[in-house]
């Protein structure tokens, strides 16, 4: 044999002795020269020589090694996979047969990690589509959420205004009658400003539930005298326990002037809430109200004897909206829910404690930092003017602006009055006012529109709103464009005439 041949031999033996691969040699024209006797291991039969190979082998029929010197992956017919190389030289062609299981299994291995590689970056490319989607859906949902808040907004600011109108014309002109009237008429006046009052409560609530969604509501603490807080809320809901025959006691610890730091309009609600309450699912029996102030802490605790709340619906009580079924009473299911959110901001805490035909009791805790008192503005106010002020008033409700003309010219003030704004800012070019009182809601040129085109034109003229918008957004543009100060109806005239000495002074 050639040195090749030996070479082949060599490494054939050396091979096979290690089970990995089978040969056989051939002359040009395709005849066997020569076999390893390990073909049958590959599927093989044994290549007698002088043979046809190409009658016993399939895949060496018609295949043209000068292009192909490699058969790679293909199976035996055992349908093993294999490898097939050809090592042609001058007049022979080596054909060696290798077994390719382990490369199979790793290209196999391969070629799964590939697909699965292929599915992950499917997957990717569907998760960063559904992701692209799911933002340009939050980007549409926000714009809606947005609408809705500006919606909302501008549903209460018309809700407070349309409510808050007319009952502040009810509320004065009791207020009015009340001065001269004899004792059965001051009863039937009485009765209709506590159900005005009542009523003004209910829709306060109903108003600060809104806001609470879209973060309107803000307190305002400032120095406050305890003993006038609780003596208002008494006159406000003893006439309630008398009409029902309920004994109504309130008991406090503090001095009479005790003056601490707190929004006093927001503890009085929640005061009238919670009493309102225990005196309407209080038929006989007694309310007792016991309020104590230590360290800072104003405790208030309101118990009665009335149908009280079952286990079950007590965990609903605090819910918006939700009212027990067939207690014969009616209400908007508000006052707990806004008063509870109250308390919080204040500070505190609401707890209730119930038995179902035993009665109730609803206590809590707000912040009330003790200060030093101060001397009483409202006491002094109506003493305060020496010289007759002018005021211009823009208000398009002739019933609110003949009742204020009226208030303010018993106190010695001039009142001059338009009903819009746009008469106002004509009217302040040719004339001097002390003090304007601007309505926010008018026809042809509203509150806004109006202070606008004041301060543009230089006007500094101390501007005071008087408007039926509680909402803090109307507050906050108003101080944007520059007034003065802002009252929401009904007004109280006293609170009038204070923001007006210290504008005016």
């Amino acid at each position: 044999m050639s040195l090749n041949q030996d070479r082949v031999a060599e490494i054939s033996q050396s091979l096979f002795d290690r089970r990995q691969f089978a040969y056989f040699l051939l002359d040009t024209q395709w005849c066997v020269l020569e076999a390893s006797n390990n073909l049958q291991e590959f599927g093989f039969s044994n290549l007698e020589v002088g043979v046809d190979a190409t009658d016993e082998i399939d895949f060496l029929v018609g295949i043209d090694i000068s292009d192909n010197h490699e058969l790679s992956m293909i199976s035996s017919p055992a349908g093993d996979p294999i490898r097939v190389t050809f090592i042609p030289s001058v007049s022979t062609i080596t054909v060696v047969i290798m077994d390719a299981r382990q490369e199979f299994l790793r290209q196999k291995q391969l070629q799964q990690k590939a697909n699965e590689n292929e599915l992950l970056l499917g997957t990717q490319e569907k998760l960063l589509s559904e992701i692209e989607e799911a933002k340009i859906k939050l980007e549409l949902q926000n714009v809606e959420l947005q609408e809705a808040a500006r919606l909302q907004s501008s549903f209460l600011s018309g809700v407070s205004h349309e409510f808050r109108t007319p009952l502040a014309s009810i509320m004065g002109y009791t207020n009015l009658l009340l001065k001269d009237s004899d004792e059965t008429s001051a009863n039937y006046l009485s009765a209709m400003k506590r159900s005005s009052k009542h009523l003004l409560s209910l829709i306060e609530n109903l108003l600060d539930h809104g806001k609470f969604d879209s973060n309107e509501i803000m307190l305002n603490p400032k120095s406050t005298e305890l003993a006038e807080v609780f003596s208002d809320v008494e006159l406000l809901v003893r006439p309630l326990a008398e009409t029902k025959s309920v004994n109504f006691t309130i008991t406090t610890d503090w001095q009479a002037a005790c003056f601490v730091v707190l929004d006093d309009s927001r503890l009085r609600q929640c005061l009238i809430n919670i009493i309102g309450n225990a005196i309407k699912f209080t038929d006989q029996g007694r309310v007792t109200v016991v309020a104590s102030l230590k360290d800072d802490d104003l405790h208030v605790s309101v118990e009665d004897t009335g149908i009280g709340v079952s286990e079950e619906h007590l965990k609903k009580i605090k819910q918006p909206f939700w009212q027990a079924p067939d207690t014969g009473k009616s209400g908007t299911g508000l006052g707990l829910t806004i008063t509870e959110r109250i308390i919080e901001m204040m500070g505190g805490a609401l707890d209730i404690d119930s038995s179902e035909g035993v009665g109730t009791t609803v206590s809590f805790n707000v912040m009330a930092p003790s200060i030093e008192p101060t001397f009483h503005q409202e006491a002094q106010v109506l003493t305060q003017f020496n010289r007759s002020l002018s005021v211009l008033m823009a208000e398009d409700d002739e019933d609110i602006a003949f009742l204020v003309t009226l208030l303010l010219e018993e106190q010695g003030v001039k009142v001059v009055h338009v009903a819009n704004g746009a008469l106002a800012v004509d009217r302040l070019q040719h004339e001097d006012f002390d003090l304007v009182l601007m309505d926010l809601h008018m026809p042809v040129l509203n509150g806004y529109d109006a202070v606008s085109q004041i301060r543009g034109a230089g006007n500094t003229t101390p501007i005071v709103i008087m408007t039926a918008s509680a909402i803090e957004a109307d507050k906050g543009r108003a101080q944007e464009l520059g007034c003065d100060g802002y009252l929401v109806k009904p007004v109280d005239i006293a609170d009038l005439l204070n923001i007006a000495q210290q504008l005016v002074t």
